[in-house]
């Protein structure tokens, strides 16, 4: 028995030393399929965050030249017939040639255009919130509207929590159901009996989605809701948009989201309310009406902005009185002024840091730079958005902390810290 105690004693050693390796490793595997677990669980609130319910069929009384009634896609909802408007309190028209546009049972069009040219003022007089100076907006008599506005949140009673926000929008739906619909827009937890004074512009923006997408709404109008929502929210909403059934109305700068979720693009700039059926002519049409009224008659194109008449066409003052009307872009153009040299501080293709409009950093990658010093646009690496970023924004990224093309989506999901080193960024 003596001779083999040393035996033992040297084979349970050996069995120690061994099992170090596998104990590491069963470590790592369990830290794996933990984070896969959640990651997996995280996809699966994402994907239903803004899931809209069944819609309920529009009444049908509406019809055709012939007498015959029209099919469900093309029940009108909100018909604008020879349309102006103009503030009184300030005496600028926005829409002075009359405009006409009808919003469908089908209709899924992006809005497009500067700030100031009236996309917002459009939205308002479809749904009664302006009062045009002439001409109808026809409503259908049974249709339910959700509108998210860019000054949404504005409207919430900050002194109420979520679950008593949508207690009081839906008194006669139980609380328990209205919670579990808070949690599937992001709102969970301690949150949902938060003060909404407490929480931040998105958690309020997830609670206006909450009272929106508890109804199915046979006309969907959102102006601007990207603002600030972090990206996989935006891809949550990005595909909500596309099983959402009803008809649809975006103005969004982000041409990733319009270009993802509109079948049309109505472009409304001074003098243009035109609506095109793909985004590249909208956006040619769009975004090279400032340089057309400065090349065209020395007409500044924020002046063209604080004194456009709307419409189909721009008024050009004379000093000496007389009003010439001419579509935009008619005159000549005159030779373009040289482009400043930019300063390149970032090569093409290189990958770099990008800030998003939730105040975090993520990988991306440089595509164009923009000329006068402007910036650059680049590419968001694992979301696949196109944006134009100032060099403020932006900033070097350590080779080794960037991921490669395609190998994001199966590297570790970073901690909040580190969400700007790559790799798929946690949702607010």
């Amino acid at each position: 028995m003596t001779k083999r105690e040393p035996m033992r004693s040297k084979s349970s050693s050996k069995k120690i030393k061994m099992s170090i390796p596998r104990l590491h490793w069963l470590k790592r595997k369990k830290e794996k399929q933990d984070w896969s677990n959640a990651y997996y669980l995280r996809q699966v609130q994402l994907a239903g965050k803004f899931t809209f319910p069944a819609p309920i069929a529009l009444e049908n009384d509406e019809k055709d030249e012939s007498g015959a009634l029209v099919t469900a896609d093309n029940i009108s909802v909100i018909n604008l017939k020879d349309v102006t408007f103009q503030y009184a309190s300030t005496g600028h028209w926005i829409f002075k040639e009359p405009i006409n546009f009808n919003v469908t049972a089908s209709t899924r069009v992006g809005i497009m255009g500067p700030n100031g040219a009236g996309k917002s003022t459009f939205l308002k007089l479809l749904t009664h919130k302006l009062t045009a100076n002439s001409g109808q907006v026809v409503h259908h008599k049974k249709y339910t509207l959700a509108y998210f506005g860019q000054h949404s949140t504005a409207e919430l009673d900050l002194e109420l929590t979520p679950t008593e926000f949508m207690m009081r929008e839906f008194p006669d739906e139980k609380a328990g159901n209205l919670k579990n619909h808070l949690g599937k827009t992001g709102v969970l937890g301690d949150v949902q009996s938060t003060r909404m004074l407490n929480l931040s512009y998105s958690q309020r923006s997830c609670v206006i989605f909450s009272k929106l997408t508890f109804v199915c709404p046979h006309l969907l109008i959102m102006d601007e809701p990207t603002n600030f929502l972090d990206l996989e929210s935006v891809d949550a909403l990005i595909s909500a948009c596309n099983k959402y059934r009803g008809a649809l109305l975006l103005v969004s700068h982000n041409r990733d989201f319009l270009r993802k979720c509109a079948k049309q693009y109505l472009s409304i700039v001074p003098g243009r309310f035109n609506l095109f059926d793909d985004i590249q002519t909208a956006e040619r049409s769009t975004y090279t009406f400032i340089a057309e009224m400065e090349s065209g008659g020395g007409v500044k194109g924020s002046e063209a902005l604080a004194q456009n008449p709307g419409g189909g066409t721009y008024a050009d003052e004379k000093k000496d009185g007389e009003k010439k009307e001419a579509v935009i872009g008619g005159a000549k153009p005159v030779a373009k002024a040289a482009v400043a040299a930019v300063k390149v501080t970032y090569a093409l293709n290189e990958n770099i840091l990008a800030l998003w409009q939730d105040g975090k950093f993520y990988s991306a990658t440089v595509k164009k730079v923009l000329p006068d010093g402007k910036g650059y646009q680049i590419l968001y690496n694992d979301y696949g958005n196109l944006a134009n970023v100032a060099p403020s924004s932006l900033k070097k990224a350590d080779a080794a902390a960037v991921p490669a093309k395609g190998a994001a989506a199966g590297a570790k999901k970073p901690a909040p810290a580190a969400a700007a080193a790559g790799g798929k960024p946690k949702g607010k």
